[in-house]
């Protein structure tokens, strides 16, 4: 059973991925950047959080938020901001995808960073978003710190 936790190809991208990826990346930012403030991270994982980039975490936390933030939800390395988890739980409940906040996101893989995450899905090197919750992802029921299958 392959580790779900890591991304196990660790194969550099040859010059044309490389070229290539740059043209992708281009066009990426014309989305992304302004609409989700993407930090290009290779591994794309805005549907699951709530279309907010957990990478602009300053400890750049995949996973939930650090044991450091504030009653008030502020940032431990940043007080005087929100932490970026508290901004993520906040619009997942909006939008009506706080289940998908509990499913354990891999831990990122650096030799993707400042690569298109399109061409990496498109290559199959990460999971493809999730636009739409599936039947077993809307029936999940959040009580306490506990989510119920």
């Amino acid at each position: 059973m392959p580790n779900k936790l890591v991304t196990l190809e660790t194969r550099t991208l040859t010059p044309g991925e490389r070229k290539f990826s740059r043209f992708l990346l281009f066009f990426e930012d014309l989305i992304k950047v302004p609409l989700f403030r993407c930090q290009r991270c290779g591994e794309c994982i805005l549907s699951s959080t709530g279309f907010t980039c957990s990478q602009r975490c300053p400890k750049r936390l995949r996973n939930g938020p650090c044991g450091g933030t504030g009653d008030d939800g502020s940032c431990e390395v940043y007080p005087d901001r929100k932490c970026i988890w508290f901004l993520i739980h906040k619009r997942s409940k909006w939008l009506g995808r706080l289940p998908m906040l509990f499913d354990i996101k891999k831990i990122h893989n650096w030799n993707l960073e400042r690569t298109s995450a399109w061409m990496n899905v498109f290559w199959k090197r990460i999971d493809p978003p999730i636009l739409f919750l599936n039947r077993t992802q809307k029936q999940r029921k959040i009580h306490g710190n506990d989510i119920q299958r």
